[in-house]
């Protein structure tokens, strides 16, 4: 039987909802029923119920609170939440906060009983994933894995019941040239000699393993997991060690950025994260490199930019330390070519740097040209020129269509075609495809035939927590969650 807490400051309110359905033949027990927050979630630690029903309005720690810590905590108990209150703008919190549910007051025993019974399907789907509960898991892995989750590896494998004997953890993020079907979505871990393996679909064609070992008496298995299974990758990237008390979405931070590090220098195939601190001749250049820009010596601008891709391969700089120099020569354009230009090189991170798909030294030649263009050339329309632009955007945006490639076929330097894009917009390149697609995306999820992996990819992204990211910095919500709204 599955556990189910009853929270309200009302007594007579919580004996009601306890009593209100026939919860041992949904597959529910209650296991109690308290009366404010505080309370309430030293039973949710102490007896971790699979579902909460709690309402919102209480004393003290309230019900948005209790959610809030059930979802920093990283436990899977779901959270029904419930209000006498018809304020829609309650219930949007309570869905953003990620409750399963949100029920008015009074409670009618249909709606509690629908409730339940969805809750129950939604953790069953839960231990036994198929294609139609997908988004879900997706969605759960989103959250799992974001730099601000605080859930240790040991509070992770807690909470999905999962076990190891094995002292040491790392994360491996592969990129393939093209998805594979047998990849699943979240898998039981399998036990292969002195390793174990927890497998997580995190990308069109991007794959995330969570690998438990012993690295102290087994140094090498490591090594041929790597050569023995993922062999077709086209790059690889590895964490540093992790402990049970590691957080885990640390840990796969760092196999990302080693893992764009391998594709931005194409040197190693395999890369290890390693912290590695900018050399000195780094900023000896970055300070060269300001004043050939205000002196607006091109030859010396390219030359600077060329020597500081050099030096950044020399260390193999990861690439979101790279990123941050790439962001330092963008804001020296601006401070110096601004002015002059409606529109110039964009700040990017290091996971768009990836997706430019390009090397580093390409990466650098193009802001290069930037500002040879923001000297030499005059910002003025040609006829109708504008409108062709965009019209080939709109036309394009759902295609894997970079900038460079929107300046090419109208032969146009990639500034200038920033700069046009930015005038007639008010915003970037990437911003404007960006809102192209989500826009998109948002009349796509109105159909409950579609997963959100379709959408995904019809919308023109590979990397489901990429536009997972961007969905919620636009709309404040994930997909999934989106289509509860």
């Amino acid at each position: 039987m599955r556990k189910v807490l009853i929270v309200d400051d009302e007594p007579w309110v919580a004996y009601g909802i306890s009593q209100l359905i026939d919860w041992e033949s949904l597959g529910f027990q209650v296991i109690g029923e308290a009366y404010d927050g505080a309370s309430a979630w030293q039973r949710v630690l102490q007896e971790q119920p699979e579902l909460v029903i709690s309402d919102i309005r209480m004393p003290g720690l309230d019900g948005l609170e209790l959610l809030e810590h059930i979802q920093k905590s990283g436990l899977s108990t779901q959270v029904v939440l419930i209000s006498g209150y018809a304020d829609f703008s309650y219930a949007q919190q309570a869905i953003r906060y990620g409750a399963f549910d949100y029920l008015l007051k009074q409670v009618e025993q249909d709606q509690l009983e629908d409730t339940a019974k969805r809750v129950g399907e939604y953790l069953d789907a839960r231990k036994q994933p198929a294609a139609g509960e997908l988004d879900l898991l997706l969605d759960e892995l989103f959250e799992l894995l974001d730099p601000d989750n605080s859930i240790t590896i040991a509070g992770f494998m807690e909470n999905r019941q999962l076990s190891t004997s094995f002292p040491h953890f790392r994360f491996i993020n592969c990129l393939f040239a093209e998805a594979s079907a047998d990849w699943p979505a979240l898998t039981s871990p399998a036990a292969a000699g002195h390793i174990q393996e927890l497998r997580l679909r995190t990308g069109h064609n991007k794959l995330s393993i969570l690998l438990m070992y012993d690295e102290d008496n087994h140094p090498l298995d490591l090594l041929t997991y790597i050569s023995d299974h993922l062999q077709y990758a086209e790059w690889t990237g590895i964490s540093s060690q992790g402990l049970p008390e590691t957080l885990l979405a640390r840990l796969h931070q760092e196999a990302d950025i080693a893992l764009f590090s391998s594709a931005l220098y194409r040197t190693e195939q395999v890369l290890r994260y390693k912290p590695v601190s900018p050399p000195a001749d780094l900023r000896k250049t970055l300070l060269r490199l300001e004043v050939s820009i205000k002196e607006r010596n091109m030859d010396d601008i390219a030359a600077d930019t060329a020597s500081i891709a050099a030096v950044c391969r020399s260390c193999l700089l990861p690439a979101d330390q790279a990123a941050i120099v790439y962001n330092q020569i963008v804001s020296l354009y601006y401070k110096y070519c601004g002015s002059s230009w409606d529109s110039g090189p964009e700040p990017l991170t290091y996971e768009n740097i990836a997706r430019q798909h390009c090397t580093l030294e390409e990466l650098f030649a193009r802001i290069a040209s930037g500002f040879e263009n923001a000297a030499g050339e005059p910002a003025v329309n040609p006829s109708g020129l504008a409108k062709r632009v965009l019209d080939y955007i709109d036309e394009s945006f759902t295609e894997d269509l970079l900038l460079s490639e929107v300046a090419r076929n109208f032969r146009l330097s990639i500034g200038y075609a920033s700069a046009l894009v930015k005038r007639e917009t008010g915003s970037t390149y990437t911003e404007y495809v960006a809102a192209k697609r989500l826009q998109l995306a948002r009349q796509l999820l109105a159909d409950p035939e579609l997963s959100v992996q379709e959408i995904v990819q019809r919308t023109g992204y590979k990397d489901y927590f990429h536009f997972n990211k961007l969905f919620k910095k636009h709309y404040g919500v994930t997909p999934s969650k989106y289509r509860k709204l």
